[in-house]
C-alpha cells in the first residue's frame, strides 16, 4: 500500500491505502522498505492474527538482531538514516511494529481477506493438483517457470531477481496484478499475482491468438506512433495528429487498433481530448505468446490435437449422428444424455461391444462398460440396458448375456 515503485493494483487496494493517515502511510513505507526482510515468518502460520501473536511474543534481542541485519545493506541511504535511530529502543520498536500491523489488519485487511479466503484456497488446491504436480512443471528452469507464473515476458528487473534462486513461491492476491520480490532472501523469489485462467489451459496456443496482436504492428503508421510514444512519452491525440501530418479519423483508427491490441494505453485528459502512452506490458505479452507458440511443448500439443481430431472424425464417420457429441476420439461415451433418443443410441452402441450368446459375470460386464463408458455411474447404463431388454440377466444378477 505504500511501495516506492509503481505497482499494478486494482481499485480496492488504492482505496485502502487512501484510508491510512499520513503517519500510518509514512511508517508503513519505512517499515517495509527498511525492515521488511526481518518480518518474513520463519514458519507457515495458519492465520495472520497468529503471525502477529508470534511476532509480539518473540524475544526482543533476536528480533532486534534481524532488524539490524535487514537495514545493514541500505547504508547510507535516506531510508537507512531514518530507520537506524529507531533501533536504539528495540522493545519500543518491536511494539510499534506489532501495533501498526495489528491496526492495519483489524481496521482494513481482515474482512477483505476473509471474503477471498475460500476462493484463494480453492485456486491453490487446483493449481497444485493440475499444474505443479505434473512432471512438465518439475522440469522447467527458473526462467521458464517465471514466464509461466507471470503469463508474460518478464522485465529485465524481474529476470535479474532470478540470480541464485532455488525456489519460487506463488502467492495468490485478489488485488495485486503481478509483483515479484525476493524480500532479501538468498534463494527464494515470491511471485504475487491475481489468478489468471490461462495458467490452467490445456489446449495449445493457436496461431490466431498471436496473429491478432502482430497484425496491429504490421503497419508503418502504427509503428511510427509507437516510436513517437517511446521517445516523447504520453501524448495528446492532437499532438499525434500533428506529428503524423494525418487526418484525425485516420489517426484515431490506428490508435484504436493499438489500444485494442494492448500496446497503447488511453485515458481522458479531463477535457474532450484523450492522452496516449506506450504500454510495454502489452509488448511483453506478445513476446511471451510468440515464445509459447514456437515452443516444443506447444508444437507437440498441436500435433496431438490434430491426431485427436482425425481419430474423432474417423469415429464419427462410423457412428450415429446422435452420438457425435457424446464420444471421444477413442470412441468412448463421455457422459449420460438426458435425451431418450440419445440414450437409445448409446445403449445400442455399447451393446455391439458384447459377444452374442456369451455369458458374462457381473464383474466382466462392469469391466466392459468401463472400457466404453467414461462416466463413473456405469451402473446406470447397465441397468438401463437391462430395463430396455437389450441385455438379459439371471434373476440373481450373477450372469448377463446378449441375445442374437
Amino acid at each position: 500500500m505504500s511501495a516506492d515503485e509503481p505497482l499494478a493494483v486494482d481499485g480496492w487496494l488504492t482505496q485502502a491505502a487512501a484510508q491510512l493517515t499520513p503517519e500510518q502511510h509514512h511508517f508503513n513505507r519505512l517499515l517495509f522498505a527498511a525492515f521488511g526482510t526481518a518480518l518474513l515468518p520463519e514458519a507457515t502460520t495458519i492465520a495472520f492474527a497468529t503471525y502477529l501473536d508470534e511476532l509480539a511474543a518473540q524475544p526482543v534481542e533476536p528480533f532486534h538482531n534481524r532488524l539490524t541485519q535487514a537495514i545493514a545493506s541500505l547504508a547510507p541511504t535516506p531510508i537507512w538514516a531514518e530507520a537506524a535511530p529507531l533501533l536504539s529502543d528495540p522493545q519500543a520498536l518491536q511494539q510499534q511494529i506489532v501495533d501498526h500491523l495489528r491496526t492495519l489488519w483489524n481496521g482494513l485487511l481482515a474482512g477483505e481477506w476473509q471474503r477471498h479466503t475460500y476462493t484463494l484456497t480453492g485456486m491453490t488446491h487446483t493449481i497444485n493438483e493440475l499444474v505443479f504436480s505434473q512432471p512438465r512443471w518439475q522440469a522447467l528452469n527458473p526462467f521458464a517457470a517465471l514466464r509461466f507464473l507471470l503469463q508474460t515476458e518478464p522485465t529485465d528487473e524481474q529476470l535479474a531477481q532470478l540470480a541464485g534462486v532455488r525456489r519460487i513461491v506463488l502467492v495468490w492476491s485478489p488485488h495485486l496484478l503481478a509483483y515479484c520480490n525476493r524480500f532479501g532472501s538468498g534463494d527464494t523469489l515470491w511471485v504475487v499475482r491475481k489468478f489468471d485462467p490461462q495458467m490452467m489451459r490445456r489446449d495449445p496456443l493457436s496461431r490466431a491468438e498471436v496473429l491478432g496482436p502482430i497484425s496491429a504492428l504490421a503497419d508503418e503508421t502504427r509503428l511510427r506512433i509507437l516510436e513517437w510514444l517511446t521517445e516523447q512519452g504520453e501524448q495528446r491525440a492532437q499532438e499525434l495528429i500533428a506529428q503524423l501530418e494525418s487526418s484525425q479519423g485516420n489517426v484515431s483508427r490506428h490508435l484504436k487498433q493499438l489500444v485494442g491490441a494492448g500496446f497503447v494505453r488511453e485515458r481522458r485528459a479531463g477535457d474532450a481530448n484523450k492522452r496516449y502512452e506506450l504500454n510495454e506490458a502489452g509488448l511483453r505479452r506478445l513476446f511471451f505468446l510468440l515464445r509459447q507458440l514456437l515452443s516444443n511443448q506447444n508444437a507437440q500439443s498441436v500435433s496431438q490435437q490434430r491426431q485427436t481430431e482425425r481419430e474423432l472424425h474417423q469415429v464419427r464417420a462410423t457412428t450415429s449422428p446422435l452420438l457425435h457429441g457424446l464420444l471421444d476420439a477413442r470412441g468412448r461415451i463421455t457422459r449420460w444424455s438426458s435425451k431418450l433418443k440419445d440414450q437409445q443410441a448409446m445403449m445400442e452402441y455399447v451393446l455391439d461391444k458384447f459377444a452374442v450368446e456369451r455369458s458374462y459375470s457381473e464383474k466382466e460386464i462392469n469391466e466392459l462398460l468401463r472400457q466404453w463408458y467414461l462416466d463413473d455411474d456405469f451402473v446406470l447404463l447397465r441397468r438401463s440396458m437391462v430395463d430396455a431388454g437389450l441385455l438379459k440377466r439371471t434373476k440373481d444378477g450373477a450372469r448377463y448375456w446378449r441375445e442374437g
